[in-house]
């Protein structure tokens, strides 16, 4: 089989900037100390996933990068290609989202394939794509022998490739489904789910999913109920991944979705999160404080487990006694009992048995009910800290959903210290976003009709930045996640008012320390960590 040589992909990666000559230097040691190719060593060491070399690539050549799950099969000339040539020589014609036909290589110095594809399907333009993903398009088209030579069709050496992918992509989640055409693997990446190559064929999909219900400790007998495992699986020297895994039956078979449970040494801390200075400063303070309680309220897939987490760390475990009541345990934190809430066991249970161990600090994953609202409450009046969790769109709004599930408003008053509402929004890849000045439009949309158009804003040009994409960035604009935040500060005055049955809309109005969401989005739009069409709905 023709492969493209590594030098030219770690050439690309060069020219592309995805690391430097002195980076590369350093990391040449390194892979033969390992016994493992210096490209696989550039990959763990910066997170680059292959797609990334092979986008460094395409744009070096001037060629375009063809996902082989977005762009059609050409059927009449694809049928033109045979089977010897597919097999010593992976390709296929695929058309691009405006409809040409390209030659789709995955090798575009193979001289002798491509123009031996070319006196068959004519003068094609060349994309380029990677050979993975053309393997499993093959392999689904033409059968197996169309890539005799590749290990496309080994679940155990495929679900490896697929958890490795996930890891360098940083995706929290993996998505192995069962659809019409066979099955089909998804990442969500930074919220978003990307296809990973081409869908697969029925049987490759269905061995896959037996070998991760194998591995999870599920029975694979059983495919007309849902079920939950987990597995803990290697991708590094000495670093594992831990996943919960849920299945599920469909209409074409079963799905699987794997929840990425590695937690990200780099984000541990408060400000890594998004979050200011001053508001980090503020939610410090209420953690020092002996009793209270302080709530990060948004929707799932928010980051409210990751952000109490960091205020976990922030606080001293050798000299408190912290003990946490979660479903599931997504972190474990050295020196803090952590309990998994389970059937026999609920959050209001948890809490009530918290308080016979002596706790300084105590962490409910989540306030569902009046009976956990209610143990949440009677320990923050008992001298405890209490931090949780709550489902609703703003901050003020977590004293009207406390009050709707029947807490008592002067108990509210009494032991509320802080409540942050929060929302995740892609970050801007920082190698390749693009500065432009902003419209007229656009400022009214950031400052008001009140402020947008005042001689001062007017004399100050307004910047923005748009997403470009880049080999770094998957070619998407966007690397990583930040918080926006909301943050009301509970004072006396406020206290008074919870008491007295303030609506949230005179909560917020009469707040002297309250953070609006739509303030911390257009700062961040300002400061080009953001683009202004990603925060849009929250201005």
């Amino acid at each position: 089989m023709s492969a493209l040589n590594e030098s030219t992909l770690i050439q690309a990666g060069l020219q592309a900037g995805l690391f430097d000559n002195d980076q590369l230097a350093r990391l040449r040691p390194v892979a033969r100390a390992r016994r493992v190719s210096l490209m696989e060593t550039l990959a763990s060491a910066y997170s680059l996933p292959q797609t990334a070399f092979y986008l460094a690539l395409a744009e070096l050549r001037g060629m375009p990068y063809a996902h082989p799950a977005r762009w059609p099969v050409d059927d009449i000339l694809f049928a033109k290609l045979p089977i010897t040539l597919l097999k010593r020589h992976p390709m296929a014609v695929l058309r691009d989202p405006a409809g040409t036909a390209h030659l789709v290589v995955a090798n575009p110095d193979d001289v002798l394939g491509i123009e031996t594809a070319r006196r068959v399907t004519g003068a094609l333009p060349l994309a380029l794509a990677e050979p993975e993903g053309l393997s499993t398009l093959l392999l689904r088209l033409r059968g197996k022998e169309a890539v005799g030579g590749t290990e496309i069709d080994d679940p155990v050496k495929f679900f490896e490739r697929i958890v490795r992918e996930a890891f360098l992509r940083r995706a929290s989640d993996i998505h192995i489904e069962a659809i019409k055409e066979g099955a089909r693997v998804r990442l969500r990446v930074d919220g978003r789910l990307e296809i990973l190559g081409a869908p697969l064929t029925r049987e490759l999909g269905e061995t896959l999913i037996s070998r991760v219900k194998v591995l999870s400790g599920m029975d694979i007998a059983e495919t007309r109920a849902p079920q939950d495992g987990g597995l803990i699986y290697p991708v590094e020297d000495g670093d594992a991944i831990e996943m919960r895994v849920a299945s599920a039956p469909v209409k074409f078979g079963e799905r699987l979705t794997l929840r990425v449970m590695k937690s990200d040494p780099n984000r541990q801390k408060l400000d890594v999160l998004g979050l200011s200075s001053a508001m980090s400063a503020r939610l410090r303070e209420a953690l020092r404080h002996p009793h209270g309680i302080v709530l990060v309220t948004g929707p799932t897939g928010s980051g409210k487990s990751t952000t109490l987490y960091c205020a976990l760390r922030e606080l001293d475990a050798d000299s408190l006694n912290i003990l946490t009541a979660e479903d599931p345990i997504e972190q474990v934190i050295p020196g803090v009992s952590q309990v998994q809430v389970n059937a026999r066991v609920g959050f209001a249970d948890a809490l009530r048995s918290f308080l016979r161990h002596d706790p300084d600090v105590i962490l409910v994953g989540e306030i569902r009910d009046l009976d956990t609202a209610d143990a949440a409450l009677k320990a923050a009046t008992t001298g405890h800290m209490v931090l949780s969790t709550l489902h609703t769109n703003s901050a003020p709004g977590a004293v009207t959903r406390l009050t709707d599930i029947g807490c008592e408003r002067f108990m509210l008053g009494a032991t509320l210290r802080g409540i942050l509402a929060q929302r995740l929004v892609r970050m801007l890849c920082s190698h390749c976003r693009r500065e432009r000045p902003g419209t007229r439009e656009e400022r009214l949309l950031l400052f008001g009709e009140e402020n947008g158009d005042r001689e001062t804003r007017k004399e100050t040009p307004l910047t923005l930045w748009d997403p470009v994409g880049c080999p770094r960035c998957l070619g998407s604009g966007y690397r990583g996640r930040i918080g926006l935040y909301e943050a009301l500060w509970i004072d006396a005055e406020l206290a008074t008012a919870i008491s007295a049955g303030a609506s949230e809309h005179e909560l917020a109005a009469m707040a002297r320390d309250y953070w609006r969401l739509a303030e911390d989005a257009r700062e961040k739009i300002l400061r080009g960590l953001t683009s202004l069409e990603e925060a849009r709905m929250f201005l």
